[in-house]
């Protein structure tokens, strides 16, 4: 019996300092913040593109990116991301109204860490539609 205890306790320790070892986050944008600065009213969407790397030691499946608004179009990779490697997430904003402190908040769904990820838009839209 104190051998079964023994080596129940061994495992899991073993168990818990894999856990420890892997790292904290799998999605790690190079910036979760794109700020287009001042724009016009357009009939032209702007672009902005987030960096990311899959940080985990398993392939990253970004499930879908959510849109906060019709002015807005997300794409993201459809295959896996494997460990290491980057892929980029693109979002077009249609600027169709002034507004000076323009942010949208868009989640990132994935099978990774964190869940869902955060990235934000930041601009100054000046001008009136015609």
């Amino acid at each position: 019996m104190k051998r079964f205890l023994i080596s129940f306790l061994l495992l899991l320790f073993c168990g818990l300092a894999s856990l420890s070892a892997q790292p904290k986050k799998t999605l790690v944008f190079d910036n979760n913040t794109q700020n287009l600065g001042t724009i016009s009213v357009s009939e032209n969407g702007y672009t902005a593109v987030y960096s990311f790397t899959n940080a985990g030691l398993l392939p990253l499946q970004i499930q879908v990116v959510s849109e906060p608004c019709i002015c807005t179009k997300a794409s993201w990779p459809k295959e896996e991301i494997a460990p290491g490697d980057k892929g980029e997430i693109t979002i077009t904003y249609q600027a169709n109204e002034p507004n000076d402190n323009m942010s949208l908040t868009f989640y990132v769904y994935s099978n990774g860490i964190p869940n869902p990820a955060v990235i934000f838009l930041k601009a100054k839209v000046k001008g009136s539609k015609k």
